[in-house]
């Protein structure tokens, strides 16, 4: 009795897994998709595919985060620039210190300088690069 206890326990224990892989391979897919959430206006000359930044003065806590964030942008060779809180290029979105510009003038994202924010940013600006060598 207790071989068999132990016999459905085994295919349990590594039937699932199992299961649930092969599950994911015949049903899943893995698409990544990068949405605008706004456009930039028209009358502004920027760079498409480039991180913006708010050319402000920073708090000490984000100023580490500003540091990473330029030495990972460097490191990769990604396009950034600078830009004025006067200028009204990105709407709504102006007053963002982060903001991620894609092709044909989407603003893909914008972000805080935090820790979790830093991450994201730098995740979807390598995912966005990405896509674009494979198109």
């Amino acid at each position: 009795m207790k071989k068999v206890l132990k016999f459905f326990i085994l295919i349990f224990v590594f039937g699932l897994p199992v299961g649930w892989y092969l599950f994911l391979q015949a049903f899943g897919q893995n698409q990544f998709q990068l949405s605008p959430v706004g456009m930039v206006n028209e009358t502004c000359k920027l760079e498409s595919s480039s991180l913006y930044i708010l050319d402000t003065a920073v708090i000490d806590h984000q100023k580490l985060q500003l540091q990473r964030l330029l030495l990972e942008l460097t490191d990769n060779n990604w396009s950034y620039h600078y830009y004025s809180s006067n200028e009204d290029c990105f709407g709504d979105l102006n007053g963002y210190p982060l903001i991620l510009v894609g092709d044909n003038r989407e603003i893909i994202g914008n972000y805080k300088l935090s820790i979790e924010e830093v991450d994201r940013v730098l995740v979807e600006f390598d995912l966005l690069n990405y896509l674009r060598d494979m198109l």
